[in-house]
């Protein structure tokens, strides 16, 4: 995956990963918020579409998002 040359806000790189993505969710948090248009890949609506077809055809092995962010954070220690 490409970076881009956006440089890292101070102490960013001395967070746990955990806390760095949760940096990162109230940076996304702001922008929602800011009443601006935010483009949508097409590829991100596809997967969203299969991921929902899954979900429809089992839905019984869905997991709460927050449940695989608590586990993603849990791994991450």
């Amino acid at each position: 995956m490409d970076h881009t040359s956006v440089p890292d806000p101070a102490v960013f790189a001395d967070l746990a990963p955990a806390e760095q993505i949760k940096y990162l969710q109230a940076l996304w948090d702001r922008v929602l918020d800011s009443d601006c248009e935010i483009p949508v890949p097409a590829a991100h609506l596809e997967l969203a579409g299969e991921r929902l077809e899954d979900y429809r055809k089992a839905p019984e092995q869905a997991r709460p998002a927050f449940e695989l962010l608590d586990r993603l954070a849990r791994d991450a220690e």
